[in-house]
């Protein structure tokens, strides 16, 4: 027997519910799903439908079959009855429970969205209460979202999916209101803000203070061409005051969009640099369909320049009239270092042409930092200057040794590094560290690793997770014997720069792994692991002993016929001064700054190799033992910038405190009285912490 043999019974019999009751009749019949369902919805009634569920073996339905028969019901307080009994909803799938809620009246889901119990026991997750909020009628829609409590107490949901259900609002009033509730972040307001009206959209971007300049790019180009090129023309402040150039947004609009906005380009009161930077960055295509018959000779020089896609920035070609570059600085962010010398040269000439370009250099394989045009020509004039110096008969390693000396007489520690005000990318942009003087460990390994690269002398950066240097590869290094030793060694450029900068010896050219290794240890037997890399650096075992080091650094004049270093010199006069000023300290004090001056008359700006050479030589005679000696860096209270300052403490028995400070006006050091050190100088937060810890 059939489905229909069962609808004859049914319309012959009085009690039609106790036909469902009986799984034996109904196990006598052979009829699928959609029949059983049809013949439910024929022949019960909604309350009938809830009874059906008094008999366990429609408890014991699966949860598609029951959620089947509760679709069937039109009376929402009988569904509602039947989703909160537990005996009727085991075995519910979410995703069917969801279905039969978007089904329902705005009061019947409501209702369910506020049972926390119900949502928490069926394991509704965001997304599906996403849905079912976003079936709900505009007004109910905002009443739910108007609930902060409910929305984020009670339902959990992410902000991402509250911002999505604002979008969908119509109501720009609503809108805000939420945006003002939510606390949204700018990446959130931004997406609500482009479903505004154009208007609105506008008058809150120009009062939005927490949008960046791609939030503001990404908002603006979702204007029409016309409204988007009045706001250009009437809000150019808006533009500047945001960092914002007019190619920036008209890159990131569409084919269609870019045609529309180069038909007004000439109705815009924008210069002609602001005019060809547009045309440059358009995508292939609209520059392919363009008619350019009347266009002026500088629109199409700009139109010839290719760029990266989406007109990030322009593809450099060297061979073509670098003046069809110019002005278009903004897109200019090029890359030189595998440049030969030509190319140099051109790039050079170029640099003049576009004086504002960006210049970068990279750190490593994915890290890249920028330098201007001006601070790459002032750069390569001294590197160039270095290398046209060095003797064509010298080898590798004499040219090694004058390299390095020369960095570390031009480059400093930067006396800003671990500080609130360091700045991560200047101590780490190639020229712009050789331009200002100033880098750390791994930028100074950077200029190193250019400057020998350009001598022919392979080297690789190594860090060791703390510190950065160079791993110098198969370089022939002379022994006092007069035998040549072959094979890898360490340089550590940063850890020398003290030492050259004084004419010293530099403990950390050409050294072995195992040597760098004991370099990290210091006098309290602690090891601060500043050179620990045993996988990359187990082969550099060549060790320069301190005999050939100094033959060597005497072959190139940077040490005398003996080997003895120029340090030596300082160290002498230093010794004299504190013998002959044995009983006037004051004094003493005085002329050993008038010394570190005399040898080093940039002292003020290489702080880091000024501080060392102040406590470990100048201050630490034998005549000189204070209290306390502690030489550091402060900043002007009124210096905006916080400029690191150089000052010496001093608290002795005989002198008792004592407070100097660089006057970099007329680079001596100027006493201060306590009080007004105090007034006038601030601690770095960074350095207070530390002094703290110590």
């Amino acid at each position: 027997m059939n489905a229909q043999d069962l609808r004859k019974l049914l319309e012959q019999t009085d009690d039609k519910l106790s036909i469902f009751a009986s799984p034996e009749t109904l196990n006598k019949y052979d009829f699928n799903a959609r029949e059983f369902f049809d013949l439910i919805s024929d022949f019960l009634s909604d309350e009938e439908k809830l009874k059906l569920f008094d008999y366990s073996h429609f408890r014991q339905f699966e949860g598609w079959i029951k959620s089947g028969i509760i679709g069937l019901v039109s009376d929402e307080h009988i569904i509602l009855q039947m989703m909160n009994n537990d005996n009727i909803m085991n075995g519910f799938e979410s995703y069917q429970i969801v279905d039969i809620m978007k089904k329902m009246s705005d009061i019947g889901k409501q209702q369910l969205l506020h049972n926390q119990e119900f949502i928490e026991k069926h394991q509704i997750d965001g997304y599906e209460l996403e849905e079912i909020i976003s079936s709900l009628t505009e007004e109910a829609r905002t009443e739910i979202l108007m609930d902060i409590d409910l929305i984020r107490n009670q339902l959990h949901l992410e902000d991402f999916q509250v911002t999505k259900l604002v979008e969908r609002l119509s109501s720009e009033e609503v809108k805000d209101k939420a945006i003002g509730i939510y606390q949204f972040a700018s990446y959130q307001k931004r997406s609500i803000l482009k479903t505004y009206s154009n208007s609105h959209k506008l008058d809150t971007l120009m009062q939005e203070k927490d949008f960046n300049k791609l939030d503001i790019i990404d908002i603006l180009k979702t204007l029409d061409i016309e409204t988007l090129s009045e706001f250009l023309i009437e809000h150019k402040e808006f533009y500047s005051e945001n960092k914002i150039h007019p190619y920036e947004v008209v890159k990131s609009l569409d084919g269609n969009q870019q045609m529309d906005f180069v038909a007004k380009l000439e109705d815009m009161n924008l210069t002609l640099n602001e005019k060809r930077e547009i045309l440059a960055v358009l995508t292939t295509e609209v520059k392919q369909n363009l008619d350019t018959t009347n266009f002026p000779e500088e629109y199409k020089s700009a139109l010839s320049i290719q760029t990266t896609e989406y007109g990030a920035r322009v593809i450099l070609d060297l061979e073509r009239n670098l003046e069809d570059y110019r002005g278009l600085d903004n897109l200019m962010r090029i890359n030189p270092e595998g440049f030969t010398e030509e190319q140099k040269t051109k790039f050079i000439k170029l640099c003049d042409i576009c004086p504002n370009m960006t210049v970068l250099s990279n750190l490593n394989d994915t890290v890249t930092f920028d330098s201007n045009a001006t601070e790459y020509k002032e750069a390569e004039e001294w590197i160039t200057s270095i290398i046209d110096s060095l003797n064509p008969e010298y080898s590798k390693a004499q040219k090694m040794a004058v390299i390095d000396n020369a960095i570390g007489k031009k480059v400093s520690y930067s006396p800003d590094f671990d500080t609130e005000v360091f700045d991560i990318s200047n101590c780490r942009a190639l020229w712009k560290i050789i331009s200002s003087g100033y880098g750390v460990c791994n930028g100074i390994a950077k200029v190193e690793q250019y400057m020998l690269n350009r001598v022919g002398i392979e080297s690789e950066i190594i860090s060791s997770g703390t510190h950065s240097f160079l791993k110098i590869k198969d370089i022939e290094l002379p022994l006092a014997n007069e035998e040549i030793a072959k094979g890898n060694t360490i340089l550590d450029p940063t850890w020398n720069l003290t030492r050259h900068r004084f004419g010293g010896k530099p403990d950390n050219f050409c050294i072995s792994y195992e040597q760098a290794r004991k370099n990290d240890i210091d006098i309290e037997g602690k090891d601060h692991n500043c050179h620990k890399n045993d996988e990359q650096l187990q082969d550099a075992t060549l060790n320069l002993d301190e005999q050939s080091l100094r033959g060597l650094f005497t072959s190139v004049g940077l040490a005398d016929r003996d080997g003895q270093f120029p340090i030596k010199d300082l160290l002498e006069k230093s010794k004299l001064l504190d013998e002959f000023y044995a009983n006037q300290p004051e004094q003493n004090i005085s002329k050993q700054f008038l010394l570190l001056r005399q040898i080093c008359p940039e002292f003020a700006t290489c702080q880091n190799s000024s501080m060392s050479i102040l406590s470990d030589v100048l201050l630490s005679n034998e005549n000189l033992r204070f209290n306390k000696c502690v030489v550091n860096r402060v900043y002007n209270r009124t210096d905006k910038e916080k400029r690191p300052i150089l000052y010496v403490y001093i608290n002795s028995n005989e002198l008792g405190e004592k407070f100097y400070i660089d006057n970099k006006d007329d680079g001596q050091f100027v006493e201060l009285p306590q009080e007004e050190f105090i007034k006038l100088f601030e601690c770095y937060e960074k350095d207070k912490k530390k002094h703290k810890r110590t």
